[in-house]
């Protein structure tokens, strides 16, 4: 801290007549109105105070019982008027439970352990009654600054980090939601480009399950169904007859088709039923 020239009598002497009150004291001009350098003094000590208390409240090695305890210190602090120096004070362990709501006589010893490693509180000696007696400094304010810069710059990098990490986790729950099949409900307002024909026409789904290119009429392991895919559902038909006229064009010439075309006609019409199903199904039944 600063220290301010004493405004005793006889320094008051060494200045000019205007700046010496008939007290005797120095007088100076602070935004054009008349102040004492003891009014100075204290309204320099006040703002020590507060800068002070800022830092620890930044502080990540000072605990809020720091915090408290340097506030209840520093009560006691204040200017002498003959030489403008902040005294020394000292707090009991009893005045630092009561006036800074600390729980016990050993958190207190921590305390003045940690301030004064710190350099917060220098210790100048003991009262006649054994109290310690401390000079309050603000030693870390530059690295606590640095600390704050620091801190809001990675506290901000993990926020963009968690807002990026919320956003995928919207989107793949959005994706989550999106229908796995093809339904009538699910393609209202889409544009759908198809060759002209009906797809409920049965003839025309028949013929588009028949091996007719090239390529996959030499693969011998080629099935009926492989143009369309064999993981693709087959187009949800509009009516229950549609249905029907599809799966009997399917097991046209199989065994049991009545039994086959009520199997398949519900997974069918919920769009559920594969050229893979039917595969699966003729295979078992050969």
């Amino acid at each position: 801290m600063a220290l301010l020239r004493s405004t005793s009598t006889a320094q008051g002497r060494d200045y000019p007549i205007e700046h010496v009150s008939d007290e005797g004291e120095v007088i100076e001009l602070r935004n054009g109105t008349p102040e004492t350098l003891y009014a100075k003094a204290k309204r320099e000590l006040v703002a020590f105070k507060l800068g002070l208390s800022e830092t620890l409240a930044a502080d990540p090695r000072v605990s809020d019982a720091c915090v408290r305890a340097n506030i209840a210190l520093a009560r006691y602090v204040t200017v002498d008027k003959r030489t403008l120096k902040p005294p020394v004070a000292y707090l009991s362990n009893i005045s630092m439970m009561a006036e800074a709501a600390i729980g016990s006589k050993t958190t207190a010893g921590k305390i003045r352990r940690t301030m004064v490693e710190l350099g917060y509180w220098v210790d100048v000696g003991q009262t006649s009654d054994g109290c310690r007696l401390y000079q309050i400094e603000n030693p870390r304010r530059e690295a606590v600054q640095m600390h704050i810069c620091e801190a809001r710059e990675k506290l901000r990098e993990d926020d963009t980090v968690r807002k990026e990490n919320e956003r995928r986790r919207n989107a793949d729950r959005k994706a989550g939601r999106v229908p796995k099949t093809v339904t009538p409900q699910a393609l209202e307002g889409a544009k759908i480009w198809d060759d002209r024909v009906p797809i409920s026409d049965p003839n025309y789904l028949r013929a588009h399950l028949i091996d007719s290119s090239s390529e996959e009429g030499n693969n011998p392991t080629a099935g009926p169904f492989s143009i369309l895919g064999r993981e693709f559902p087959f187009p949800v038909p509009q009516t229950e007859d549609e249905a029907v006229s599809l799966l009997v064009s399917l097991f046209e010439g199989k065994e049991n088709r009545p039994g086959l075309i009520n199997y398949f006609r519900n997974k069918l019409m919920s769009g559920n039923l594969t050229p893979a199903d039917i595969e699966k199904h003729l295979e078992a039944v050969a």
